[in-house]
């Protein structure tokens, strides 16, 4: 099981000479002296709209380049054997969110970087957590996932052929860790189970969790202790080209499971093995919503799996790209304090967007 290595930031020309005495193939990337003439316009409006050579070559801004002169750090991304001459984590923070404005206010992506998600499952759930990334959200995000990447995941897994076979939460982190070099990354290679997920919680490191674990009986387990712990769930599904988004809000009191009494699903549990068969029925009938909710192709999908055509059901990037969207959207809902609603179900598909609808329930 591959073990994640984390990127090194180093401060100091001496540092980083003995970083190049001892990786001779190191490869070197100077992003700071094009992220001063981007913060330059950020900070002295004055300036938009100039030509940017004639704001380079003004007064104010050599002042200001020499005001941020040795306001850097080096990162060192061990896996692309590369250093990256960067600005600092909050010069970073400024420039990475820059572009959300007014979308998101200044104040509402302060909330965003400190809420903590947990993300359990990393196939749909690797691309959640690159686009709260993105989003600036979940400065301290959890990664959990036993499994390792194989080249069947890569249609949708956001990875290349060289990290096969690396756990995926390793793969994942790197993806994080790329686009924001400075964020705090828990990973679970081992996989996620209902101690070590209490523990976290109990730690004050989950705000919200993404739930997106095969594992029926987890699936029970996990939002058993959200309502403990009053702690929000987001899930989604796939379904053909759309995909099914579930927010069960048990920070707001909700009680229930996928929309029935916890009682009736404890009941399933200690009523024998959770077979195929029995965990088929609760996927389609009480997470997706009932046979005719399902995508045809789904079904025929299935049953080519039952009868041993198919290694696994089949699954498209397109549909885990939309729903990291959809989960993204409603993690930054949940995190502002928007919504009201403790149990929403939304149906997503490409032909509803093109028709200007949806259907929720």
């Amino acid at each position: 099981m591959s073990a994640l290595k984390r990127p090194d930031v180093i401060r100091g020309e001496t540092e980083v000479q003995k970083l190049r005495n001892s990786h001779p193939e190191l490869t070197e990337v100077d992003a700071f002296s094009r992220q001063i003439k981007e913060l330059f316009f950020i900070d002295n409006h004055a300036f938009i709209g100039v030509p940017k050579e004639d704001a380079y070559a003004s007064n104010e801004f050599k002042n200001y380049a020499s005001s941020k002169e040795g306001a850097f750090v080096y990162v060192y991304f061990p896996w692309l054997n590369t250093v990256v001459k960067t600005v600092d984590a909050e010069d970073y923070f400024v420039l990475k969110t820059n572009r959300n404005q007014d979308l998101i206010t200044a104040e509402e992506q302060k909330k965003l970087r400190d809420y903590k998600v947990a993300v359990l499952g990393m196939s749909v759930g690797s691309n959640i957590a690159f686009v709260l990334t993105q989003a600036g959200i979940s400065n301290s995000i959890i990664l959990a996932d036993f499994d390792e990447l194989d080249t069947t995941n890569l249609n949708r897994i956001l990875a290349g052929i060289h990290e096969v076979g690396l756990n995926k939460t390793v793969v994942a982190a790197h993806r994080v860790y790329e686009d924001n070099p400075f964020a705090q990354v828990i990973t679970l290679p081992e996989g996620v189970n209902e101690t070590n997920l209490e523990e976290l919680i109990k730690a004050g490191e989950v705000d919200c969790i993404v739930e997106e674990i095969d594992d029926l009986p987890f699936k029970i387990h996990a939002r058993l202790l959200a309502m403990k712990y009053h702690i929000p769930v987001v899930m989604v599904t796939d379904n053909g080209d759309g995909v099914v988004l579930h927010v069960e809000r048990y920070d707001l009191g909700h009680d229930k499971i996928w929309g029935k009494p916890h009682a009736y699903y404890e009941e399933k549990l200690a009523d024998g093995p959770m077979t195929k068969e029995k965990a088929g029925g609760i996927i389609i009938h009480d997470i997706v919503g009932g046979p005719h909710r399902v995508d045809p192709k789904m079904i025929a999908s299935v049953k080519r799996v039952l009868a041993k055509e198919l290694v696994s059901w089949s699954q498209l990037g397109s549909a885990a790209i939309l729903g990291a969207v959809m989960a993204t959207y409603a993690i930054k809902e949940i995190a502002l304090g928007a919504g009201t609603d403790k149990d929403i179900r939304a149906w997503i598909t490409p032909e509803q967007i093109e028709k200007g609808n949806h259907t929720h329930s």
